[in-house]
């Protein structure tokens, strides 16, 4: 199995390629705000560095979130699109979970995207990552969730996160690989706001 990860969902564009349980090529820029312009050429540039067409790509695997406004958009109408002309399915990535899926040995993980505003997107996880919360709460609220934990893992990025150079893709894809592919008309991406 070939499968296409992309992460739009911070400054920095994420494109990887993995065959089974390898990864086979990543393409990352960092500090990119112009995903728009950049994001189709490199997903064009890393299929035709591995002699793949978009038909050899058998799941596509999208952040959606929570992320920018724009990323999250970028990132997820090219797997949308790609799926949808290719027949394909979309295994929808939680921007908060990803993260913490490289740990091991806790008995919860906590992920945390700041907003601009003074708010945070709270992902609690168990010890075996099944999401046990994810949410946009306050710090006020954050601090008290996580006085009652012990053994935890804590991870933390800003809506800027840019340090995706040794973001594990292959324990991503692991993990996800399990979960329920969906039909692009049903990704929804998560934006870096508050729903009133």
């Amino acid at each position: 199995m070939t499968y296409l990860f992309l992460d739009t969902s911070s400054n920095t564009l994420l494109i990887s390629l993995n065959k089974d349980d390898e990864q086979i090529d990543k393409i990352i820029l960092e500090d990119s705000r112009e995903h728009s312009i950049y994001a189709v050429e490199k997903l064009d540039e890393i299929l035709k560095n591995n002699n793949l067409t978009p038909n050899d790509i058998d799941e596509i695997f999208v952040v959606v979130g929570p992320g920018s406004f724009t990323g999250i958009r970028i990132g997820v109408t090219i797997a949308k699109t790609y799926a949808y002309c290719l027949n394909k399915l979309i295994v929808p990535v939680s921007a908060l979970k990803m993260k913490i899926l490289e740990y091991r040995d806790y008995d919860y993980y906590v992920s945390v995207i700041k907003d601009k505003r003074d708010l945070l997107y709270f992902g609690l996880y168990d010890k075996n990552y099944n999401t046990l919360q994810e949410e946009l709460i306050t710090y006020e609220q954050f601090k008290e969730r996580v006085s009652k934990l012990e053994n935890y893992k804590l991870v933390e990025a800003d809506n800027d996160d840019t340090d995706r150079k040794n973001l594990d893709i292959t324990s991503i894809i692991k993990y996800y690989k399990n979960q329920s592919p969906v039909n692009p008309h049903k990704v929804n991406p998560i934006y870096l706001k508050e729903v009133i």
